[in-house]
């Protein structure tokens, strides 16, 4: 029972964390894979303009700040960078994060940084581990990407998990697996030059063993 109270909580915190991502790319000590945009990854061949001082400028809308503020994006990606490099973890994927004056935030990055972003959110939108691309959830059996288009940007994700797990904590799951990845995905679009207020991502969630569907959700679901 107390291991079962602890794995309960330990997948709330995940899907806290899940919401609120930034740090993990921030401040990640693990290596991506050389081959991490291989047959099975991103196609997506889109590269924005670069501009004057060198660097690659992407702004992500409110829809897709993860549960906090982009005043409190900046500030723990500061944090984050600081702890990851005095332990010589550091693995920049982009330079830094700012906050906007009008409640978004943008990154900074070099042209030969901004693959490694793209295929870090990539992967994070389908419940991968962005570095090992192994689905990251043990509740999770599949986790597949749909309506993807000519230019290799998916639209939607149909996600297969264990109904028992599933439900025993139900308000956190639902979230591991159709919130925290929708805003994975959504920002992988806006990467890919989709603009910040076309976004939208489909998700379906199905029970592993008979197929039904569980769920299905639209976002993002509510305003900028």
């Amino acid at each position: 029972m107390v291991k079962q109270k602890r794995r309960l909580q330990k997948g709330a915190a995940l899907a806290l964390s899940l919401l609120l991502l930034l740090g993990s790319l921030a401040g990640c000590g693990g290596k991506p894979q050389e081959d991490a945009s291989g047959a099975d990854g991103p196609t997506n061949t889109y590269t924005p303009p670069v501009n004057e001082d060198g660097q690659i400028v992407i702004t992500m809308p409110k829809t897709l700040l993860g549960g906090k503020t982009a005043e409190e994006l900046e500030t723990e990606d500061k944090e984050q960078r600081q702890t990851a490099a005095k332990e010589g973890t550091l693995e920049q994927v982009y330079n830094v994060l700012l906050a906007n004056e009008d409640g978004t935030f943008s990154y900074y990055l070099t042209k030969e940084q901004y693959p490694k972003l793209k295929s870090a959110y990539y992967w994070l939108g389908c419940l991968r581990d962005a570095y090992t691309t192994e689905i990251s959830q043990e509740f999770v059996t599949e986790a597949d990407y749909t309506d993807v288009d000519k230019n290799g940007i998916p639209w939607g994700l149909t996600v297969s998990v264990d109904a028992e797990t599933y439900y025993s904590m139900e308000m956190w799951y639902s979230a591991v697996v159709t919130v925290a990845p929708a805003v994975m995905l959504g920002r992988y679009q806006v990467l890919c030059g989709v603009p910040g207020d076309e976004w939208a991502v489909h998700v379906t969630v199905k029970d592993a063993d008979s197929g039904e569907v569980i769920s299905e959700h639209d976002f993002p679901t509510r305003g900028e």
